[in-house]
């Protein structure tokens, strides 16, 4: 047993005198007070330089170079203006287009008739039976020779001041509303029975239980034949590929009619997916 009176001895050798010292405790609270001033020291200085590090950086950094912009002078010169056209040039000779030929056969104005508001038609009434006996119809009505052959073929012309024969437009015009809407041929009865016969369930769509409606939409052509076939609402799992093999794969449509003319119509067909347990 130590002697309790020597100045060496602590509260913890006190405490721990009969104890085991190497447990643990015994040395954590020997080095306590060494830890505490190491902590504490280490604060301070953190302390110091969050304190004292903006300072230490301003002082150490270098001043910035302020470059003043030099302002340059424009001198605006008036531009002289060109000099006056001579009237004594004369203008350019009128270059006049020769005419067509007259033909040989009498000919009556007689074009296709155009749908147009009562306000906007110009055309007569026109020719009766009786005045194309001896004649050929044609763009305009021209007298030719009188004992000429009526079945003579002639050439008719496709230009002129504005009563040539009505010219196609350079790109076909695509419309969402017509007269006469597209049609399967067959009707929409064969139409349903071609689309459930050729429609088959996508086998990703099975597995995950898709069902629903996919949107597609595609252009019928003034000749019948389907193109530009997209899904604008689809399902996703093979669904919106389905739909359009079945569409590419349909026969040419009746096409749709404006005005009496076959026209490109964008139609838009619902596909029905309808998952069956």
């Amino acid at each position: 047993m130590e002697d309790y009176n020597s100045p060496k001895v602590t509260l913890d050798d006190i405490v721990f005198e009969y104890r085991n010292k190497a447990y643990g405790a015994y040395v954590l609270r020997k080095i306590y007070d060494d830890t505490v001033l190491k902590a504490l020291g280490l604060s301070v200085l953190l302390f110091g330089l969050a304190v004292g590090g903006p300072k230490i950086y301003n002082a150490l950094k270098p001043e910035e170079v302020i470059v003043e912009e030099k302002v340059v002078p424009i001198e605006l010169k008036k531009i002289e203006q060109p000099p006056p056209l001579d009237p004594k040039i004369p203008p350019p000779p009128k270059i006049e287009m020769p005419s067509a030929p007259k033909p040989s056969v009498s000919t009556v104005r007689f074009v296709p008739p155009e749908v147009s508001h009562d306000e906007e038609v110009t055309e007569k009434d026109p020719p009766k039976q009786d005045e194309l006996k001896n004649v050929q119809t044609s763009t305009t009505t021209e007298v030719g020779d009188p004992n000429a052959d009526p079945n003579e073929v002639i050439d008719v012309p496709t230009h002129g001041d504005g009563d040539g024969v009505i010219a196609a437009p350079a790109a076909e015009e695509v419309f969402t509303v017509v007269e006469q809407q597209p049609a399967f041929p067959g009707g929409m009865e064969e139409m349903m029975r071609f689309m459930s016969k050729n429609t088959k369930y996508p086998s990703a769509a099975q597995r995950a239980e898709v069902q629903g409606k996919v949107y597609v939409q595609f252009v019928v052509g003034s000749d019948g034949t389907i193109r530009d076939v997209q899904v604008v609402r689809g399902l996703g799992f093979g669904c919106d590929e389905e739909a359009i093999r079945v569409v590419k794969s349909m026969p040419n449509w009746n096409p749709g009619k404006q005005g009496g003319r076959a026209v490109s119509v964008k139609y838009t067909l619902p596909f029905n997916f309808t998952f069956k347990q």
